[in-house]
């Protein structure tokens, strides 16, 4: 009995803050022609780079933002919340590569969390992006962010996903994928 009960706290561990738990959704797939990299870190090779979806809506301080606005940048999309342990592991680390590399977006996508305490996780850990409130998940709904939060997304300047990272997210790993993306324009 012990065992099992073991087995199931280490499941419960190793989803996290999953909102999915379907497997073929870790291996790239989704229709966006992901090239596993490593666990957990898909890169999409130039010519086979889909549209990202449209993603839109209101800041922490109700003002209006749009991923569209960014069009001609390499955006760094990071999908979180104040209650997610993984998420508040990853964001020091973001929030530095976001301050190191200011030709780069970087744009939060704050889910399922409330305004107040977003605004005061997103205070404490310095970061120096905006983030979207997607108050329902709805928005997310539109992207291959299956395996739930963390999550970040990194389009090309054209507006297309080029990489997925799910999972805490350190700037080792996303750096190499800025650099390539870099090398593309």
């Amino acid at each position: 009995m012990l065992a099992l009960g073991l087995v199931l706290a280490l499941a419960g561990t190793l989803t996290a803050c999953s909102t999915s738990g379907n497997a073929a959704d870790a291996t790239g797939g989704d229709g966006y022609g992901f090239v596993q990299q490593a666990a957990g870190k898909d890169f999409v090779p130039a010519g086979k780079r889909h549209a990202a979806p449209s993603l839109s809506g209101q800041n922490l301080d109700g003002e209006a933002i749009s991923v569209a606005a960014y069009r001609g940048k390499i955006v760094v999309l990071n999908f979180w919340a104040s209650w997610c342990a993984p998420c508040r592991a990853e964001s020091p680390g973001l929030a530095k590569l976001a301050k190191a590399n200011p030709q780069v977006a970087f744009l939060g996508v704050n889910e399922k969390d409330s305004v107040s305490s977003a605004k005061a996780f997103a205070r404490d850990a310095g970061t120096p992006y905006p983030s979207i409130v997607d108050r329902l998940g709805t928005l997310a709904a539109g992207w291959p962010v299956a395996l739930g939060l963390p999550s970040t997304i990194v389009l090309d300047p054209q507006g297309r996903i080029a990489a997925r990272f799910t999972g805490g997210v350190l700037p080792e790993d996303v750096s190499p994928v800025l650099t390539r993306l870099r090398a593309e324009t």
